[in-house]
């Protein structure tokens, strides 16, 4: 509870005081991109975010999660629309929780069967909401998927 008032405060506090700073096309030439994820377009993106990271429970895996959305931040990304534009928010982070949880329960579950249908479970139920930017204009999908594919693998073999 109190880590998710404190990211809350925190990105609530970049969003009103400090300029909505991004990163396009893998672009690292200051520290500006590792600030991306702090950052958001509006109040319905900040919003979003805030209310996904209150529908989670249990442990929020926050430092690695964080570095595997910068690092995920600098494999390049793609769009049907073309140019994937300035990548801005806290939603790749959210996505590395995601997978670092289903891998690390994975991990968790003994017996192989019920390992397998975790993963089964990962990809029909998980790995969509990440393929769904795919069609959605101004979403940095491959960004989504990348952070949730290494948070599932991050919690699969170490998380």
């Amino acid at each position: 509870m109190v880590e998710k008032t404190v990211i809350s405060v925190v990105l609530t506090a970049c969003w009103l005081l400090l300029p909505a700073v991004g990163y396009q096309d893998c672009d690292i030439k200051d520290a500006a991109h590792f600030y991306y994820m702090f950052c958001h377009v509006n109040v319905w993106h900040l919003a979003g975010n805030l209310f996904v990271l209150w529908l989670m429970r249990g442990r929020l895996y926050l430092m690695p999660s964080v570095l595997i959305a910068y690092w995920c931040s600098l494999i390049p990304a793609f769009s049907i629309y073309g140019d994937v534009g300035m990548t801005i928010g806290f939603s790749g982070v959210l996505f590395a929780i995601v997978g670092i949880k289903w891998g690390s329960n994975c991990r968790r579950n003994l017996r192989p069967l019920d390992r397998y249908e975790m993963i089964w479970r990962f990809m029909t139920k998980v790995l969509p909401f990440a393929m769904i930017g795919i069609v959605i204009p101004h979403v940095n999908w491959c960004l989504h998927l990348y952070c949730l594919l290494a948070g599932f693998m991050y919690g699969r073999f170490r998380g």
